[in-house]
């Protein structure tokens, strides 16, 4: 049975290691951050039942993040109008790593808001909001 090689330090990525800078400001109330690239691929059938060759399509980005309901307030203050689906494409910046781990970023490039969302229920003891994105790309 092979060896299996340890961490370095024992040490791996976590929640604890990301930064989210948003407007040029480091978010404190986030609780989640999401987001994904993928491109359409689809097989192309010519005679017979099998597969003759394959397309390649667009890429598509998409993601959402989960913030602390005041912390979207302060968002909506700070927006035209105060209607946060009318700020200008931005930026997202994903920091994570740390002093003992290699520290590295994700760009979410042209991103906007998709939703003003708000939902609570009897018993909660926070209140969150889950912010659809559109993104334009995505810089790992």
């Amino acid at each position: 049975m092979p060896l299996v090689n340890p961490l370095i330090n024992g040490i791996n990525y976590s929640w604890a290691n990301i930064k989210l800078v948003l407007f040029g400001v480091p978010v404190v109330g986030i609780t989640a951050i999401n987001y994904n690239r993928k491109q359409k691929k689809e097989n192309n059938y010519g005679a017979g039942s099998q597969p003759i060759s394959r397309g390649y399509g667009n890429y598509e980005y998409s993601g959402d993040l989960e913030l602390y309901l005041d912390e979207w307030k302060n968002i909506i203050s700070a927006s035209p109008g105060r209607d946060p689906l009318q700020i200008a494409p931005f930026q997202i910046t994903v920091l994570y790593g740390s002093s003992t781990i290699n520290a590295t970023k994700d760009v979410l490039r042209a991103v906007e808001f998709l939703e003003d969302p708000f939902a609570a229920k009897q018993g909660d003891t926070k209140l969150l909001v889950k912010i659809p994105l559109i993104i334009g790309s995505i810089d790992r």
